[in-house]
């Protein structure tokens, strides 16, 4: 989900604290429970930590390692992700709430182990208020770094943990990909339809799998060539830049977000939209720029929401059941399903009606976590 962002309300002064060598500036954003700017000289670090909402359950939500052209866009990316957290988990019933965290590097040899733990630190200072994972940039490799400093991390490989979520979140992209096509045509059939994917990312790997052998017609397209030669006998290749302009059943964003905008929209020839990037949308009135065209969205906070479900389960009592993380992926096709019912309904965007069932089940408190939450990789745990 997508929205403009307002910075910092100019009317409360942010609050600052020093612990030992860090910073850490609470930013005063309308409408999210906390935001943190966190420095260390010492180490380099520039983070931020964005919690948005914890009505169902305690902030969860990956950590993106990137470049960004200023802070405000770095503040912006961390602020719309967690907001879209907080809907992708209240849909997802698992008892968690809205977080993300962004970590600012001017190049990647700036990814080092000690900006890592500094970051972990910085984790472990805000005492179990937020949980991070991986994310774009950071790798189950850099989370095991991380947890070095911190207990506070989901996705470790671990007997009673999840490891990489990549597959799981393509199992869910994949059961929104037939609900999505139900809706088309009235079969969830994918034999004989076109799918073009933008972004060769590992889910886009195991999504392909799937396609592959349920006999789609694949287009693929990345700005890094080097990741399509996997797939070149299997998918067809476009440009980057051509791959939005394909007609297609179904285009699937799996890149980074905001493709989704008044540019690329004036050449979509696809039926619909489904895939595995967080805010498809580089405004929430393009859902409505999309239904004027008729082009079918499928809102991707519902429909990526694998991940999350997946690591969720690492947090309960008996520790991590990749059967209980599939069987409730798979609701993810009754959930679009539902969605695009209630948009019908009441002519309006399948982007605000999923908002508005993630509001309702907020407000009403369905999936709410009651018990404690387990760190199976801590040794307090094992």
């Amino acid at each position: 989900m997508s929205t403009h962002i307002q910075k910092n309300n100019t009317k409360k002064k942010n609050n600052i604290k020093k612990y030992l060598d860090f910073t850490f500036e609470s930013l005063q954003i309308e409408g999210y429970e906390a935001v943190y700017k966190i420095t260390n000289e010492k180490t380099n670090l520039l983070a931020i930590i964005a919690m948005h909402d914890t009505t169902l359950g305690i902030a969860l939500g990956g950590t993106r390692i990137a470049k960004y052209k200023s802070f405000d866009d770095a503040l912006t990316d961390a602020l719309r992700l967690s907001k879209g957290m907080t809907y992708k988990a209240a849909m997802s019933e698992v008892g968690l709430g809205g977080g993300k965290s962004v970590i600012v590097i001017k190049d990647n040899k700036d990814k080092t182990e000690k900006l890592l733990k500094s970051f972990g630190e910085a984790v472990a200072i805000l005492d179990g208020k937020y949980i991070c994972s991986e994310d774009m940039g950071c790798t189950p490799k850099e989370v095991m770094i991380i947890h070095e400093k911190t207990k506070y991390v989901v996705g470790l490989p671990h007997e009673k943990s999840s490891g990489n979520p990549s597959k799981f979140t393509a199992w869910g992209v994949f059961k929104g990909i037939l609900a999505t096509l139900k809706k088309l045509y009235g079969a969830a059939s994918i034999k004989g339809k076109t799918i073009a994917i933008q972004g060769m990312g590992s889910v886009a790997h195991y999504l392909i799998e799937h396609l592959f052998w349920q006999g789609a017609d694949i287009i693929i397209s990345d700005i890094d060539e080097t990741k399509l030669k996997k797939f070149s006998n299997v998918a067809k290749i476009v440009k980057a830049e051509d791959i939005h302009k394909q007609e297609c059943d179904i285009f699937v964003p799996a890149a980074i977000g905001g493709t989704i905008n008044d540019e690329t929209i004036k050449d979509l020839k696809c039926k619909a939209i489904c895939g595995a990037a967080n805010n498809q949308l580089l405004e929430d009135r393009h859902a409505q720029v999309l239904k004027d065209k008729n082009i079918l969205y499928a809102p991707d906070f519902v429909v990526n929401a694998g991940g999350l479900i997946n690591v969720s389960f690492e947090l309960d009592k008996e520790g991590y059941s990749p059967i209980k993380s599939r069987n409730k992926i798979d609701n993810i096709y009754t959930s679009i399903l539902e969605i695009f019912k209630i948009a019908d309904q009441n002519d309006i965007t399948t982007n605000e009606a999923a908002i508005k069932l993630a509001q309702f089940k907020m407000k009403s408190g369905i999936g709410r976590r009651t018990d404690k939450l387990y760190f199976h990789h801590t040794k307090e745990n094992d």
